[in-house]
């Protein structure tokens, strides 16, 4: 079942006012933080070609914007700006991730349904 769709992640933030997005953002970053290896936690980058977590492109700002979102509850303007920036397709940065926060929250909604 798909609970996040490439379209349904972008209407969720194409529709939330400005602090609603830096949360659903700030989120995200942190599942796609936590698919990293301790190693590229650690150093903020990417270094395993393994489709989990960023992509090297995103290794370092995803990194340092997710410690950021879990330190202080929300993103700076400039964060929400860059991770909200639309690319060829129309389609904002942080989307390209909506395979892994789909797998997220099958995973989640498992955890949910065994309690």
């Amino acid at each position: 079942m798909a609970y996040v769709t490439r379209y349904s992640l972008q209407m969720m933030l194409d529709n939330a006012d400005e602090a609603k997005k830096a949360q659903i953002i700030g989120r995200a970053l942190v599942v796609l933080f936590k698919r990293q290896t301790e190693h590229e936690k650690q150093v903020n980058t990417t270094n395993v070609n393994n489709n989990v977590g960023f992509t090297g492109a995103d290794g370092k700002s995803g990194c340092i914007s997710a410690k950021s979102y879990i330190k202080n509850g929300t993103l700076a303007d400039w964060v929400v700006a860059k991770w909200m920036k639309k690319g060829s397709k129309g389609y904002s940065r942080i989307v390209k991730y909506h395979a892994q926060l789909n797998e997220a929250a099958a995973v989640k909604e498992q955890y949910r349904q065994a309690a």
